[in-house]
């Protein structure tokens, strides 16, 4: 229990600390594409050449399944993870991984017309809470902060992206084990990256940088906020209740926040942290209430 509580609680940890190294890498030069893309390419060599002890025989599943798993890792590669770094480059950490919190109610929403699930009132009104606190944390009037439409644009498709992965996942996981879906997730969709100009670029910039803190920065997105996150959330999931990992999963937020005060130095109007704080207190409460019910239709 407590070794679970441990995992996740790193996991979290991890994960918060993504839009804090993003920010580096943007000063560096990088756009939140090109971070997003190289973090995804690294990761993705990772798992290949691990591939043959780790993950032997997870081809011949994604060839089996690929009009399932191809949708889920675009969803990941592209709609999540893309996404949430470009709306990072345009709001800062803090609004992008408020908005990104959001993704709970999208969940809802997709769940109940591909999945069937219902959702109760109390459901609906902490969707409502989420969606109050969305508005104070667009509020800027009177104050001298200003919002980025198309951040905005990037910042909720981060979470409907999300949103996606989570309920495709949800349908993959019926065959298919978590740990192949990893593999899946992380690996499928990226040969599409480099379709892309501006991924070649990004390549070109790491190969001729020298600056340790763009190659430490890097090392950190993929080896320690992506791998090693899932890696240590998928071994904490094993040893606690998906409720108790909702709760702890909020020290992501709390640490994103707090990186950006006090190293990136970002500023927000006292009501938009109201506003984030709303946020995540409803996810979380949302998240405690799914793992409610599904422990109550298992008894």
């Amino acid at each position: 229990m407590k070794l679970g509580i441990l995992f996740v609680a790193t996991s979290a940890t991890l994960a918060g600390t993504l839009g804090t190294f993003g920010t580096v890498l943007f000063d560096a030069g990088f756009s939140g594409f090109q971070v997003a893309s190289i973090r995804m390419l690294i990761t993705c060599v990772v798992l290949l050449a691990v591939y043959p002890v780790v993950f032997h025989g997870c081809f011949a599943i994604m060839r089996d399944n690929w009009k399932l798993l191809l949708p889920h890792s675009i969803a990941v590669v592209f709609g999540f993870s893309m996404l949430f770094f470009i709306a990072t480059e345009y709001l800062g950490v803090t609004l992008a991984v408020a908005l990104l919190y959001t993704a709970p109610i999208w969940v809802m929403i997709l769940a109940s017309f591909f999945l069937g699930e219902i959702s109760g009132l109390v459901k609906w009104a902490l969707v409502f809470c989420s969606v109050a606190g969305v508005a104070f944390v667009l509020n800027t009037q009177g104050q001298e902060i200003k919002l980025s439409l198309l951040g905005l644009c990037f910042g909720f498709g981060s979470a409907i992206g999300y949103a996606i992965f989570a309920v495709l996942g949800k349908i993959a996981l019926r065959t298919i084990s978590a740990k192949n879906l990893l593999f899946s997730a992380l690996t499928f969709a990226i040969p599409l990256l480099l379709l892309f100009p501006s991924t070649w670029q990004g390549l070109e910039q790491l190969s001729q940088s020298r600056d340790l803190n763009v190659w430490g920065s890097f090392v950190a997105v993929s080896l320690l906020g992506t791998l090693l996150m899932n890696v240590l959330y998928m071994n904490g999931l094993t040893r606690i209740n998906a409720s108790t990992a909702t709760v702890i999963t909020t020290i992501e937020p709390l640490v994103a926040t707090f990186l950006a005060v006090f190293i990136v130095q970002e500023i927000l109007a006292p009501s938009q942290y109201f506003g984030v704080l709303l946020i995540i207190v409803s996810a979380t409460l949302i998240g405690i209430l799914d793992g409610r019910i599904k422990k109550e239709s298992k008894n």
